[in-house]
């Protein structure tokens, strides 16, 4: 079985901002040290997964053709950069439906972080060993999906640094940046 470094996209790879400034590729900022990141972990022989909550298609601030550019776009830089990310998921849904949209996203799903559907569905596709795996992220809904698939969790101190509460979990390690992950995977 493989073992994988799952990525949270918004906050780990790229900088978080205003969520209808981070929908499409050229309005991204890849955060300094994320690529020499993939290539560690490439290194180290773990599939590298982004798993992404992308509320923007509920929230009808994009389609999910535009996010799955978007996601094909990091995948090319990265790889252009030497790095390779080997699949990406996301989930288009978000539950709150007084905020309007479009309605047929608006669901409780089990793919939305903190929920581990992503990780499950990336671990059956990729062959994946969830207990020799990582999720990285930098919410507490990116430590809490990982916990629940059976990962380890690994908190950055970017964007939210896992203060934001969104979620009863706490991390296994926390690190400043992504490059430093490799001090505490095995």
């Amino acid at each position: 079985m493989n073992k994988a470094v799952f990525l949270d996209r918004d906050g780990v790879i790229n900088e978080e901002g205003p969520i209808e400034e981070h929908v499409f590729f050229k309005d991204l900022k890849i955060i300094a040290g994320a690529v020499e990141a993939v290539k560690a972990f490439n290194k180290m022989k773990f599939k590298v997964i982004i798993v992404s909550n992308q509320p923007a298609v509920a929230r009808a601030l994009c389609t999910e053709d535009d996010i799955k550019k978007t996601m094909t776009d990091i995948i090319r830089y990265f790889k252009k950069h030497g790095a390779v990310i080997d699949a990406y998921y996301y989930c288009p849904h978000h539950p709150e439906k007084k905020y309007g949209g479009n309605m047929q996203y608006r669901v409780d799903c089990s793919c939305r972080k903190p929920k581990p559907g992503m990780l499950i569905q990336a671990a059956r596709e990729h062959n994946i060993d969830l207990k020799k795996s990582y999720m990285i992220g930098d919410t507490t809904r990116d430590i809490a999906a990982g916990k629940a698939a059976g990962c380890k969790t690994i908190v950055v101190r970017t964007e939210y640094a896992g203060n934001d509460n969104a979620a009863d979990a706490s991390p296994d390690f926390i690190i400043d940046l992504i490059e430093h992950a490799m001090s505490v995977i095995e």
